[in-house]
């Protein structure tokens, strides 16, 4: 069975305690335990735990952002310490010295068979002292799949692709609420590059649309659940509604205004091995 993974500090803080019980009660109802990484000086730990690729390998990066220097560093976690801290004996590895978010890569299979990762272009930026060419075929070595990049949404500072676009199956894609959030360049863009290779779906709220909506994407997707961040706002139920008819999985909500004010959700903070 797949173990779901959570930095210690998630259990252990007050701060989220109400988020925490939230999550450990939604597990429990699915049949599933938390696991904890004792090794991650934040959070965060799709950042800075491995990728899991197609053919079940793990990918380990530099995760050396660039919004973690100076005075921040120390919340800068090695994914390889963090991951041969918790990782059985056999499992097979691939090491890449590029600077890589993990929250910067979604693993997608397209409409023809191909696997792809979907990256924003801010991976571009975090390598200087390489030329494009040189990352991408880097990038596409260490997956093992071609790259398909988009482009930053400079709202989210750290550059995620995991708040822009989530992989619904063989040749889907489910992309955040542009339109509604009045972004309909990221919109256009996010159609005219993924169009070709997968049938896009966006997500819309009309009515309901809510300046924090955009959290609502950045769920995490068990086999039989799908649990999704919530902010006590318009958008939460008609969000679970189209969500579970997409996906067709229960949804369980989880209320964690605090972190979604930080810019993270559900995705962000759990790790799948």
């Amino acid at each position: 069975m797949e173990k779901i993974y959570f930095a210690h500090w998630l259990a252990n803080q007050k701060t989220y305690e109400k988020i925490w019980n939230q999550i450990h009660d939604a597990l429990a109802k699915v049949g599933q335990e938390p696991h904890f990484i004792e090794i991650a000086n934040d959070i965060w730990v799709r950042d800075f735990m491995p990728v899991r690729r197609h053919d079940g390998k793990y990918v380990i990066y530099n995760y050396n952002p660039d919004y973690l220097q100076g005075k921040n560093s120390c919340y800068v976690t090695n994914c390889k310490e963090a991951f041969d801290s918790i990782a059985p004996e056999g499992l097979s590895t691939v090491e890449t010295d590029l600077v890589i978010d993990g929250g910067n890569v979604i693993l997608a299979r397209d409409k023809f068979g191909k696997e792809c990762v979907i990256m924003t272009d801010k991976v571009l930026d975090e390598n200087p002292a390489l030329v494009p060419i040189e990352i991408l075929s880097k990038l596409e070595r260490a997956f093992d799949a071609s790259v398909i990049l988009i482009p930053w949404d400079t709202d989210d500072f750290c550059g995620h692709s995991d708040g822009m676009v989530r992989s619904i199956g063989e040749g889907k894609l489910l992309i955040n609420c542009y339109t509604d959030l009045g972004a309909k360049r990221i919109s256009y863009h996010l159609h005219k590059i993924l169009s070709d290779r997968f049938d896009v779906i966006e997500l819309t709220y009309g009515k309901y649309h809510r300046e924090k909506s955009w959290c609502h994407l950045n769920y995490l997707e068990l086999p039989d659940a799908i649990l999704m961040p919530i902010a006590n706002i318009a958008s939460d139920r008609e969000a679970g509604r189209i969500i579970s008819g997409l996906l067709g999985k229960t949804v369980i909500p989880i209320a964690m205004s605090t972190l979604i004010r930080k810019g993270g959700a559900m995705h962000c903070i759990s790790w799948e091995m």
